[in-house]
């Protein structure tokens, strides 16, 4: 498997992959080792560089993080590395528009299972490929709920303010206190 590391206006960020498909994505880090060092965390040794890999994404990728709205990655995800139902929720949320929020409740009754916000919450941690798969955009009902990507929280939000041109998404999202 390959790998592309891009420089964008929040850090560098890269991507694993085969062809035109995407099996680990990593959000941006202070440096390129740091990267590096992610990518091989979630796909494992072996992973050769390839500079050209992912140039269309990572002049996406670069738009994005300039504040510019994306909402064709230009790229597939490598769906195999997931199990059955988190492939169904991660699936599901790559339909959340830029700019929204579903709450994990929201997501779990909209795949037919009411009582799995907290299933759609680990399924969402397991997520390769952040960004491409905006599991960001899912928040708890009564506040923001977690983030797994390195940088947690403080990641999630900014995400979602980058999303929504302003520090209070409470238009886009449902919790209850100003942000």
């Amino acid at each position: 498997m390959k790998y592309d590391i891009f420089k964008t206006a929040w850090g560098w960020a890269g991507a694993a992959g085969e062809g035109n498909v995407v099996a680990a994505l990593v959000l941006p880090h202070a440096s390129a080792e740091e990267v590096e060092e992610q990518l091989w965390l979630k796909i494992g040794s072996g992973l050769e560089h390839d500079q050209n890999l992912f140039a269309i994404l990572g002049r996406k990728l670069q738009a994005y993080f300039n504040g510019q709205r994306v909402e064709n990655w230009g790229v597939e995800v490598d769906w195999s590395r997931h199990p059955v139902f988190t492939r169904r929720v991660l699936e599901y949320v790559t339909g959340i528009a830029y700019g929204q929020t579903m709450t994990y409740g929201e997501v779990a009754a909209a795949l037919g299972n009411p009582g799995a916000a907290r299933a759609v919450g680990q399924a969402l941690g397991r997520n390769l490929v952040p960004l491409l798969v905006p599991c960001h955009r899912v928040v708890g009902s009564q506040g923001w709920g977690g983030f797994s990507a390195p940088g947690g929280l403080k990641i999630k939000k900014d995400l979602l303010y980058l999303e929504s041109g302003t520090k209070n998404i409470l238009k886009n999202c449902p919790l209850k206190t100003k942000i």
